[in-house]
C-alpha cells in the first residue's frame, strides 16, 4: 500500500489545526484573556487560509475537504465567540466604571457626612458644658433677678 505524503501532511496538519482550533476554545471561555487570543485568532485565520489552499484535485480530496470545513466552521465559530467575548468584556468594562463612579461619590458623601457628624459633635459637646451646668446657671440668674427686684420695689407693686 503506498501513502501519499501529501495525505499524510494533510492528515497531520488537519490534526495540529485541530488541536489549535481546540486551544482557541477553550480560550476563548475566558472573557479577560480576549485580548491574548488576538494572536491566536491571526494564527486561525492563517490555518484557514492555508486549508482554502489544499489541493481538493487529490485522491483523498472528499475528505480533507469535509475536514477543511469542518475546521473554517470551528474557526468561524472561535472568532465568533471571542467577538461577543469582546463586546461582553466591554460591557463590563463599562458597568465596572459606573460602579467605580458611584463608589468615588458615595466616599465623597462619606467624608462630607463625617465631617458634619464632627462639627455636630462639637457643638454638642460645647452644650453640654451648659446643659451639665444648668442648674447652677439658673440659680445664678434666679439670684440676680431678686437682687434686681430688691433695687426696684416698685415693680412689685
Amino acid at each position: 500500500m503506498d501513502i501519499n505524503p501529501w495525505t499524510v501532511r494533510n492528515a497531520k496538519e488537519e490534526e495540529e489545526v485541530d488541536e489549535e482550533v481546540a486551544d482557541n476554545a477553550e480560550a476563548a471561555e475566558d472573557a479577560e484573556e480576549v485580548e491574548d487570543n488576538a494572536e491566536t485568532v491571526e494564527d486561525a485565520e492563517e490555518v484557514e487560509e492555508m486549508a482554502e489552499e489544499v489541493d481538493l484535485l487529490d485522491i483523498n480530496a472528499g475528505a480533507v475537504a469535509e475536514g477543511v470545513d469542518r475546521l473554517v466552521e470551528a474557526i468561524n465559530n472561535a472568532v465568533a465567540t471571542i467577538e461577543d467575548l469582546r463586546r461582553e468584556n466591554d460591557e463590563l468594562k463599562q458597568q465596572s466604571q459606573a460602579l467605580q463612579s458611584d463608589i468615588s461619590r458615595l466616599e465623597e458623601e462619606r467624608v462630607a457626612l463625617c465631617s458634619e457628624r464632627d462639627r455636630l459633635q462639637d457643638i454638642y459637646n460645647d452644650n453640654m458644658l451648659l446643659i451639665d451646668n444648668k442648674a447652677e446657671i439658673l440659680n445664678k440668674v434666679e439670684a440676680m433677678l431678686q437682687r434686681l427686684n430688691s433695687l426696684n420695689p416698685q415693680k412689685d407693686e
